[in-house]
């Protein structure tokens, strides 16, 4: 079923902030309320000229649009071509799977998912930069489905804008992205406690 993984990986980022994130945490309420307000919106959408478009789309939108309105200018800037550069490779990676899918070497939500991802880290090549990241990749995904949206409507095919699918897309990314996240924490942190201290050295 199409959006069971975006609606499986909100609730799982809900109990995690709801019940296991520290309650001195200053984003807690807010990452919360996000995440059900993201549930909640799902089964929801609205007709804009002949194009449906859901609810979440909106709501993640505007997300983003708060989030880059508190950057300074220079980093406005740098996230407007990281999110319109990813945002042309969803569509152009979207419109190739469609028009020529022989050249899909594995399942095109993988593909978007892992280039997603690796473009977000090329960017925002920091760990520290993590929330960056996922902003890049919220932002860019809704401007990519849009942009994939225009030529298929123009010919003739009914694409809703943020339909589940691209939900499922959106999950995926940010998922991957977790998962690389925690990996490298554990990786630095399996490096720090195998280094040698200074005195061990000197007993060596």
């Amino acid at each position: 079923m199409d959006g069971i993984m975006y609606l499986w990986l909100l609730w799982g980022m809900w109990i995690y902030t709801t019940f296991l994130m520290r309650k001195s945490h200053p984003h807690r309420f807010r990452y919360s309320f996000l995440c059900l307000l993201l549930i909640c919106a799902f089964p929801y959408g609205m007709k804009i000229a002949s194009v449906e478009v859901s609810f979440p789309v909106f709501v993640l939108a505007l997300i983003c649009i708060l989030y880059i309105r508190n950057l300074h200018l220079k980093d406005k800037l740098y996230m407007l071509i990281a999110v319109l550069t990813m945002g042309m490779l969803y569509a152009g990676v979207g419109l190739l799977s469609i028009y020529d899918p022989v050249l899909m070497f594995m399942d095109r939500d993988y593909i978007l998912s892992l280039s997603f991802v690796l473009v977000s880290v090329l960017f925002y090549g920091h760990s520290s930069l993590s929330e960056f990241r996922v902003i890049a990749i919220g932002g860019s995904s809704v401007i990519g489905d849009f942009f994939l949206s225009v030529p298929l409507n123009n010919v003739g095919f009914t694409y809703p804008i943020g339909g589940p699918a691209y939900l499922d897309i959106l999950a995926l990314s940010i998922g991957l992205h977790f998962a690389l996240k925690v990996f490298g924490e554990l990786n630095q942190f399996v490096t720090i406690k195998t280094q040698p201290n200074k005195g061990e050295m000197k007993n060596l």
